[in-house]
C-alpha cells in the first residue's frame, strides 16, 4: 500500500491519510485500488489503518470497501504470511524482547559466515508504522540495512508496541517513555547472541530514533551512535522553528507565518509546558481555535502520535542525554536536502559531545539527500516531490557511514 497522491485525493475528497491506494495487483486488488474502509470501519490516519489491519492473522479473510475506476465496492481480501527474509549473506531471526510486559517483535539478520560480528542496531523515527520488510525491499530503511548485511554485519530493527507482530498499543496512544524501552531491552538483549561482537555495536538513529539513541547509550555501553536529522532543542522549539523553514517552501508570506506561529506558541504552551488537554485550550483561548484544529482535533498529532508522546518528547533534556554517552563515538548528520529536521540541531550534538570528550564527536552533511535519504538537490527542490513516486535513494548515506565507521578502527 502508498499513499494516494495529491491529485487523487483532491479529486476523490478524502484527507491525506483518510485512504490508502494498492501499489501492485495481488490477492484480489488491483494496481491503483483505493481502500477506504476494513471490515465496514473508516479511517483518518495511516495508524488507524494499520491497527485496523493488525487484527487479523495469517489465512483470515477481510472485507476491504475500495474505490476503482471511481466505483466503491466491497472486496474480500485473505491474508497471507509475509516470506522470510533470507538473503545470500544472512539469514533473518524473528525474535521478541519483553517491555512493559509486552511481546515486542524484533527482526536480527545473521551472517552465515561463522564468528562474532559487529551491529548495526537501527531505531526508526517517529512513525507508528512497521519496520518489517525483506531487506531487498529498497525501502529507505533497507536501503541502509541492505549494504551492511551483505558486508556481514548484524542489523536489528525493532517494531513499536501495537505495530506488526507486537503486543501492547494502540499505536496511536503509546507514550515516548514507553516506547524507550522497547530499545532499551532490545539492546540489552543481544548479549544472548553467540554471533554478536557486543563490543561493536553502532546505534543509528533516524529522526525522533536519534532522540532515542542517547537514553539508551547513555544506559548501556555502545561502540558508536549515528543519528540523522534529530532534535537535540526541545519540541517546542523545532515545531516553531520548523515552521519558519516549512512555510515559505509552501508558499506562505513570512508576515502569515510570524502571525501563525505566535499563536501556535501559545497551544504549544499550554500542551507541553502547562499539560493542558485540547478541550481546555478551546474553552480558555477560543482565539487559539485555528491552530488548535490544525494541531489536534481528536487527541493524536501528525497523524499517528498522541498528545502524551508530544507532551514526554518535549520533556526529555537531549543536551543531557548526549553528554552522558560515556565512551561512546558519535556522527551527526544533516541531509544537505532535508528541510524536516534542523542543521543546528545535528551542529548542536556534536557540540555537546565534544564539550565533555574532545574528538568524540563529528558533524557531516549528506549531500544531496533529503530527510529520508532520497535525492534532492535542496530544501525547494525536495519540497514538493518529498513522499512522492519516483523518489531515488541516495546511496551517499551508506558511504558516509561506511568511511566513519572504518576510520573509527584505523
Amino acid at each position: 500500500m502508498r499513499a494516494l497522491p495529491d491529485a487523487l485525493q483532491k479529486e476523490l475528497k478524502l484527507g491525506p491519510q483518510e485512504a490508502v491506494q494498492a501499489s501492485a495487483t495481488a490477492n484480489g486488488l488491483k494496481e491503483g485500488d483505493v481502500v477506504v474502509a476494513v471490515s465496514g470501519h473508516a479511517f483518518k490516519s495511516f495508524g488507524e489503518y494499520s491497527q485496523l489491519i493488525r487484527e487479523a492473522s495469517a489465512g483470515a479473510s477481510v472485507k476491504l470497501t475500495v474505490i476503482r475506476d471511481g466505483k466503491k465496492s466491497d472486496l474480500g481480501v485473505k491474508f497471507l504470511p509475509k516470506s522470510a527474509d533470507d538473503g545470500d549473506t544472512y539469514t533473518t531471526v524473528y525474535d521478541h524482547v519483553v517491555s512493559n510486559g509486552h511481546r515486542i517483535r524484533t527482526f536480527v539478520t545473521k551472517p552465515k559466515t561463522p564468528g562474532k560480528h559487529p551491529v548495526l542496531f537501527w531505531i526508526q523515527g517517529i512513525n507508528a508504522s512497521t519496520v518489517e520488510a525483506r531487506l531487498d525491499s529498497g525501502n529507505y530503511i533497507t536501503s541502509v540495512l541492505k549494504p551492511f548485511a551483505d558486508d556481514g554485519w548484524v542489523t536489528v530493527r525493532v517494531e513499536k508496541p501495537g505495530v506488526g507482530d507486537s503486543e501492547g498499543g494502540p499505536a496511536l496512544l503509546v507514550g515516548f517513555d514507553e516506547e524507550v524501552d522497547i530499545y532499551r531491552q532490545a539492546l540489552k538483549d543481544l548479549a544472548k547472541y553467540d554471533f554478536v561482537d557486543r563490543d561493536q555495536v553502532v546505534v543509528f538513529g533516524h529522526s525522533m530514533g536519534g532522540c532515542h539513541a542517547p537514553i539508551i547509550a547513555s544506559e548501556h555501553k555502545v561502540k558508536a551512535i549515528i543519528s540523522y536529522g534529530t532534535v537535540s532543542d526541545s519540541w517546542l522549539e523545532w515545531q516553531v522553528k520548523s515552521a519558519r523553514i516549512q512555510g515559505p517552501l509552501g508558499g506562505q508570506s513570512r508576515a502569515d507565518i510570524d502571525r501563525e506561529v505566535r499563536k501556535t506558541i501559545g497551544v504549544y504552551h499550554y500542551l507541553y509546558n502547562e499539560k493542558r488537554s485540547i478541550e481546555w485550550i478551546k474553552q480558555n483561548h477560543p482565539e487559539l481555535q485555528p491552530v488548535i484544529d490544525q494541531t489536534s482535533t481528536d487527541g493524536v498529532m501528525l497523524g499517528n502520535r498522541s498528545i502524551k508522546y508530544m507532551q514526554e518528547v518535549n520533556d526529555r533534556n537531549f543536551c543531557d542525554y548526549w553528554a552522558k554517552t560515556g565512551e561512546a563515538r558519535v556522527l551527526a548528520l544533516f541531509g544537505e536536502a532535508d528541510w524536516i529536521s534542523l542543521r543546528e540541531d545535528q551542529t548542536q550534538v556534536a557540540e555537546v559531545v565534544n564539550g565533555v570528550h574532545p574528538g568524540y564527536a563529528t558533524f557531516k552533511v549528506v549531500p544531496q539527500s533529503n530527510h529520508i535519504f532520497q535525492k534532492a538537490l535542496d530544501f525547494k527542490d525536495d519540497f514538493p516531490k518529498f513522499g512522492k513516486p519516483g523518489a531515488v535513494f541516495n546511496p551517499a548515506i551508506v558511504q558516509v557511514m561506511k568511511d566513519w565507521i572504518k576510520g573509527l578502527s584505523g
